[in-house]
């Protein structure tokens, strides 16, 4: 349990204040019950309790001492006399948790009895009843302004509450491989990189994953908003607007993902021909369709594997980069798209979204050309770009200097440039940094951004960033270039810094797609306003750009350097693991998944636990080569 506690604010991805000390408060009444049952249980027992004291907690004036026990009651006693003062009634199961406002006129009690209390101290009166645990409540505190509550169940969350109200504000679990899940009640959510995947949404007889409505629910705005507001319909309109009614997890019944079938090909299928059509139908009772995309491992079809296509009962539409346009009010999508195929396996992947949620549709192919056929194809191999860009200096003195990370910038380009003729045809390279003849400013980094879209469909992209990154005081992720500002207030200066929306705007490209991200060297920029850069929401905001994510470490860990490898410890690790350290079976290739255990094993040997890097891998692409050794 104390474990499951020391995880809020990590989980809730911002340090207000309030959750906070509300955290630190519990903490300590944790061991002062501890304390206090095991030196004056006994005593408390004899004066009144007639089963075992659980939790002991002191009134803010030190006079008065608060008793919950096995006996379903609480008391209150006064301390120098030992004297009971009163008795609380009203829980069915033991009391397990008590504290006392910071006024000293409340009392909060957690029971077996799945609920919390809050009682008038002065009259013993039972106030209001919070429920919402579907177990045994643990532990329970309130926060230093007495605004809120804060309790741990044995249904394994942590749950807010408003106390004025007794409504919920937030949900948080922690999961036992360390992913993590914060929601409101309406269903906004903020979850670490893969923590979404543990909610299912009922709708009607059918269930499906809350990740197939990110788009409308993953709000990591919202859930801190209603954290600072204490009110989650506040939140919401403050967050979204109030022009229209917000959705909520109880009013999507008419909601559902669209309907996709793939007809054919079918799930196993193997070809001797690389070029194939993939059929498709697509369908939604209550929504028009918005966009369908095809992806073949990873990459999306666009407009270069196919011809003109006529969905049923509409005028000629097309692929582009975007997917398949359709066109307003379609309801029903039926089409034949014509798909090169990779050599050996390909996972055909076909996303439906209506503007709310995501419909998915996926199977497995397998292309192997006729041994002895008369029309060998030819492989191709495909083109690399890489945009690296790499921040040593800052021009505010509020900005820490870094030591290695225009040099990390060139190393990458440097590793990637030895698979030219290997696994790329040409390795094609755009570097910004205080070492190279374009300066990492504002101007010249977003100028450059559209570098990367040189690359054609079948080409690799690959984005490197390395310096300080933070989030704002909304949350938002933003990598600071070299002349970022911080304003008087401790705010960054939002038109000197890149947010991640440019950064996912620029990935908007059917290729394959590969980011090395080494951007947490943030730690006390801008004071109180700014915050060191959280890599599990960088990544969680950047997973629709479907692209494979290495980054340095993860949460609000701090990225390190090394003066002995002359590197930043992230950049060295991958450079070793490329250079042959990774690999895993005697084959001369590292593919990305040894690159993953590779990394993920080295970075926090060399950092002592500090850092434990994140690799997002979206499932359409396949354990794919990053570097031949010859």
């Amino acid at each position: 349990m104390r474990r499951m506690f020391s995880k809020v604010r990590y989980m809730l991805g911002n340090p207000i204040v309030a959750v906070k000390a509300i955290t630190m408060a519990m903490l300590t009444l944790m061991v002062a019950g501890w304390a206090y049952g095991a030196d004056k249980a006994e005593v408390f027992a004899q004066l009144g309790h007639s089963g075992y004291v659980n939790s002991v907690a002191i009134s803010p004036d030190g006079k008065y001492a608060l008793s919950g026990s096995m006996d379903n009651t609480l008391k209150l006693w006064e301390i120098a006399t030992g004297k009971k003062i009163r008795t609380f009634t009203g829980h069915s199961d033991r009391v397990n948790s008590v504290a006392i406002s910071p006024d000293g006129k409340y009392a909060l009690s957690g029971s077996w009895d799945k609920t919390l209390k809050l009682w008038d101290i002065s009259t013993g009166k039972e106030i209001r009843t919070f429920t919402g645990h579907s177990n045994r409540v643990d532990s329970v505190a309130i926060s230093p302004d007495g605004k809120y509550a804060l309790s741990g169940s044995w249904d394994s969350t942590i749950r807010l509450w408003d106390i004025a109200t007794g409504k919920e504000l937030l949900q948080c679990v922690s999961f036992d491989d360390g992913e993590w899940l914060a929601i409101t009640p309406e269903g906004y959510y903020n979850a670490s990189v893969n923590g979404d995947k543990y909610l299912n949404v009922r709708v009607g007889n059918n269930v499906y994953g809350i990740d197939q409505y990110r788009a409308t629910f993953y709000k990591p705005q919202v859930v801190e908003a209603a954290i600072r507001l204490g009110n989650t319909r506040e939140a919401i309109a403050q967050v979204l607007g109030s022009k229209k009614e917000a959705q909520t997890i109880a009013n999507i019944q008419n909601i559902e993902p669209p309907f996709v079938v793939i007809k054919s090909p079918d799930d196993g299928t193997e070809f001797n021909l690389d070029s194939q059509n993939v059929s498709i139908h697509v369908e939604d009772r209550n929504q028009t369709i918005k966009q369908v995309k095809i992806l073949i491992n990873g990459r999306q079809v666009t407009g270069n594997d196919t011809k003109r296509l006529v969905p049923v009962g509409s005028s000629e539409t097309n692929v582009s980069s975007s997917g398949i346009k359709i066109p307003e009010g379609q309801k029903t999508i039926d089409q034949k798209v014509p798909v090169k195929l990779e050599q050996g396996k390909n996972l055909i992947e076909v996303f439906a979204f209506n503007g709310y949620s995501e419909g998915r549709k996926k199977v497995s192919v397998t292309f192997k050309e006729k041994v002895g056929a008369s029309t060998h194809i030819e492989t191709i191999l495909p083109n690399l770009w890489i945009l690296s860009i790499g921040v040593n200096r800052y021009d505010s003195n509020q900005i820490r200097t870094l030591n290695y990370a225009a040099k990390d910038a060139e190393a990458i380009v440097g590793a990637f440039k030895k698979q030219q003729g290997k696994l790329f045809r040409e390795v094609n390279s755009l570097i910004i940094s205080d070492l190279s003849s374009i300066k990492p400013t504002y101007d010249n980094i977003v100028d450059n951004l559209k570098y990367l879209t040189n690359a054609g469909q079948y080409d690799v992209i690959l984005l490197f960033i390395a310096g300080h990154g933070v989030n704002d005081e909304t949350g938002n992720y933003y990598f600071l270039p070299s002349d970022a500002a911080i304003n008087d207030d401790g705010t960054i200066k939002r038109s000197k810094a890149i947010s991640w929306r440019e950064i996912k705007s620029m990935l908007d490209l059917p290729s394959k797609k590969l980011i090395f991200a080494d951007t947490c060297h943030s730690e006390g920029i801008g004071g109180k306003k700014t915050r060191a850069a959280d890599i599990d929401r960088f990544v969680k905001d950047l997973q629709d750009a479907n692209t494979v994510i290495f980054t340095s470490s993860r949460g609000r860990e701090l990225s390190q350097e090394s003066h002995s490898l002359k590197h930043g410890i992230f950049t060295y690790t991958i450079i070793k693991g490329m250079e042959g350290e990774a690999i895993l079976i005697d084959d001369k290739t590292v593919t990305m998944k040894e690159l993953d255990a590779y990394v993920s094993k080295k970075v926090p040997q060399h950092t002592n636990g500090a850092q434990h890097p994140i690799t997002y891998t979206p499932e359409g692409y396949a354990n794919f080569p990053v570097a031949v050794i010859k």
